[in-house]
Formats: C-alpha cells, structure tokens, sequence
C-alpha cells in the first residue's frame, strides 16, 4: 500500500529544490494536467483632455508670492468656516 501523505511530501520536496517551475506541478491536484501560467494582465489608461490640460498650466508666481508675504505677515484672509466646510468634506471622502 503506498502512503500518499508521503509521497506528496516528496513531490513537494522535490519542486521546492527545482523552483518555481516545480512547485506549480506540486500544487496541482494528483492525477490532472500541470497548470499553465495566466498571461500578465494588462491596464490601458486615458487621461480626460482636463487632465492633460492641467499638465501644462502655468500659474503667476507674482500672485504666488503677495499671498505667501500676506499668510507670513498675517494679513491673509482666512474663513474658519469654510476651512472647516472643506475638512468636513474631505472627512467623508476618507
């Protein structure tokens, strides 16, 4: 009588010391045709024309640099309630 606990023990000791090749063979049920490897799946992507738009935009550095002197003076107008409209928003999204 053959123990098969034993010899698919050995079927897998096997396919561990041959690679990756070996062990889909090891894995496949006892008595049915090796496993064949799945192609790679593949993701095509495409950007909305506002994305691409967006890729290119320039911004005015002057503008830029008034708001960062006003934030650093104090000057800039802050809304609390928006700020927290806007924190709340985001909170939902997560």
């Amino acid at each position: 009588m053959v123990d098969s606990i034993n010899s698919n023990s050995a079927a897998a000791n096997r396919a561990r010391n041959t690679g990756a090749a070996g062990s889909r063979e090891a894995n496949a049920p006892t008595g049915s045709a090796p496993a064949t490897a799945e192609p790679a799946a593949s993701v095509e992507v495409k950007l909305s024309n506002e994305i691409r738009s967006s890729e290119n935009a320039t911004f005015d550095e002057v503008k830029v640099q008034q708001m960062r002197q006003a934030i650093e003076d104090g000057s800039f107008p802050l809304d609390a309630r928006r700020i927290a409209e806007n924190f709340a928003e985001l909170e939902r999204l997560i």
